[in-house]
């Protein structure tokens, strides 16, 4: 059996590691878990959220990845890596939004300019209200040894939602475009190629909130397209997918734009995208929220074409088993339990103390199966017990390296803007590789 250690001693702001251990809870006390998986707890913070984002990669470039995080109300950024008889904690960074209490929105981990060395990319959230900070960080695993910042002018907007990273316009460095929650701002970053300077600029203003930002290829055809949530308006919110130029340049207006669901106008929606059905092609898996103060979801899978989207299976309608029915960042599509084929992987919301709507505090992590018929099957992978979570983020992939892959879950609980106890859970099947 693993153990992990952690340890506090005071800084100025929150609790940093040290040295005296402190012990921690098993899975099982946590949580409810699916028979044939297994957990362990790789840390306990004393954060009420430990991660509005969990992220795994090669963070300090050793060949190996590491589990990384990112929460509230400090804005740190987390790293834990696994250490074969326990597992290490690093405090990277405290208070990245330079304000208390604030939060770390987006966490992930890119080789930005080609240099075969990644970087760490980190979207705050600023509670206080001015603009959120864009973060370009290395790490060499103990502490942090680079640390390009942007806080830019063209943007209004608080609260960072995601990062989609690719090379648009072709010259081997990597741009990153983000859309804001607040005024809508969809805003793209340029570093150069020695990672000194970075520059920003507003590429699109959204009609509402920016609630999602990928880049992939979602219909098939070769090509990239820019994907965002348009929401958090009633009756508004719009899954929009624009087109880039050949020079990496963003279309003025989207190719297409989902505007809700068989005639409904949606309060809130929030995607990812992948191959989900395993038939080769990636489809587009939407969540729809109708009314913000009425948890009821309808999750569909859509297949692109051309100018529309054609759902091809309805996962949930209008259920209360989905909580709040927000997901950003809490999607994924991948082969979660390594029996080779993709499931979606999707965990709940229920922090109504921030929202003000009401929530059953569900902490769940579901996984959905979806066959070539479009029939769905889904299994309630961990039931966290709600006084110690009540929403939970994930990442799926091969966190401990063995050659197998997990699923990463950062919980939260309670007011986000105060300390609180949050954990970081990893969850694996048991035996290895299912038979196919």
């Amino acid at each position: 059996m693993r153990m992990t250690l952690i340890a506090f001693s005071m800084v100025v702001g929150g609790w940093a590691f040290a040295d005296e251990a402190v012990p921690l809870p098993s899975a099982a006390d946590l949580a409810v878990i699916e028979t044939g998986w297994q957990g362990t707890v790789v840390a306990r913070l004393d954060q009420s959220y430990a991660g509005w984002d969990v992220e795994l990669g090669d963070a300090d470039n050793d060949g190996k990845n590491e589990i990384l995080t990112t929460g509230c109300p400090d804005s740190r950024l987390y790293l834990f890596k696994d250490e074969a008889t326990r597992w290490k904690t690093v405090l990277l960074a405290d208070n990245l939004a330079g304000d208390r209490p604030a939060m770390g929105l987006t966490v992930r981990v890119a080789d930005l300019n080609g240099d075969a060395k990644n970087e760490v990319l980190l979207g705050t959230g600023q509670e206080k209200g001015g603009t959120a900070w864009f973060h370009v960080l290395s790490t060499d695993g103990r502490t942090l040894t680079n640390k390009l910042s942007c806080r830019p002018e063209c943007n209004k907007s608080s609260f960072t939602h995601n990062l989609a990273i690719h090379d648009l316009n072709g010259d081997g460095v990597k741009e990153v475009i983000s859309a804001y929650c607040g005024g809508g701002e969809v805003i793209r970053y340029d570093v150069n190629k020695s990672l000194t300077a970075i520059s920003a600029r507003k590429i699109h203003q959204l009609s509402g909130s920016g609630e999602e930002s990928i880049v992939a290829d979602v219909d098939n055809d070769g090509k990239f397209e820019y994907l965002t949530a348009n929401g958090f308006r009633p009756g508004k919110a719009r899954v929009e997918i624009f087109d880039f130029d050949d020079r990496g340049e963003l279309a003025a207006e989207p190719r297409i734009a989902m505007a809700g669901y068989e005639g409904n106008g949606c309060f809130y929606t929030s995607f990812t995208v992948g191959d989900v059905n395993n038939d080769g092609r990636n489809e587009l898996v939407v969540g729809w929220k109708r009314e913000q103060k009425v948890n009821l979801c309808t999750l569909a899978a859509y297949s692109v074409v051309k100018t529309e989207a054609v759902p091809i299976a309805w996962l949930e309608r209008d259920t209360s088993e989905l909580d709040m029915g927000y997901f950003e960042k809490m999607m994924a599509v991948a082969d979660a339990d390594n029996d080779g084929r993709n499931e979606l992987v999707i965990s709940t919301r229920g922090d109504n103390v921030s929202e003000f709507i009401t929530s059953d505090h569900l902490g769940r992590v579901y996984i959905y199966r979806l066959d070539a018929d479009g029939k769905s099957a889904r299994e309630t992978l961990v039931d966290f017990r709600e006084e110690h979570a009540e929403s939970a983020w994930l990442a799926v992939g091969d966190a401990d390296n063995d050659n197998l892959n997990e699923v990463v879950v950062a919980t939260g609980r309670g007011d986000r803007t105060k300390p609180g106890v949050s954990y970081v859970v990893l969850l694996e099947r048991t035996g290895g590789a299912v038979p196919k």
